[in-house]
């Protein structure tokens, strides 16, 4: 008898998801205190939709990449990386590693700086 690692699945609420099992593939946690907090508060429309699309990407991983096709669809590339230059000054994110001469996904790690702001 094999004994493999077993996940419950929580279906999301019928109001909280488009699939009509309630099963998401992706999804992220956030906490009441970090919305309650004014760092987050501060931030615009923009940089709060990127910091999710973030969190998603991120699958739980503090570092992650975020490539130009992730946001293309949702975001001009001007109005990204404003709400990115918000998230790295509100103390959300940092870019790691900056790879834009060589034509890769920059790797970003979310901070907890906002935290001291």
């Amino acid at each position: 008898m094999a004994t493999g690692k077993r996940t419950k699945v929580t279906p999301f609420q019928p109001w909280e998801t488009k699939h009509a099992d309630g099963v998401e593939k992706r999804y992220f946690r956030l906490g009441a205190s970090i919305m309650a907090s004014e760092p987050m508060r501060d931030l615009s429309a923009s940089a709060f939709r990127i910091y999710c699309y973030m969190r998603i990407e991120s699958a739980g991983k503090r570092s992650f990449k975020f490539p130009y096709t992730k946001y293309k669809s949702f975001m001009s590339r001007p109005t990204f990386f404003k709400a990115l230059k918000e998230l790295e000054e509100h103390g959300f994110i940092e870019v790691v590693q900056h790879n834009r001469n060589l034509r890769k996904s920059n790797i970003y790690m979310f901070s907890d700086k906002w935290k001291q702001l």
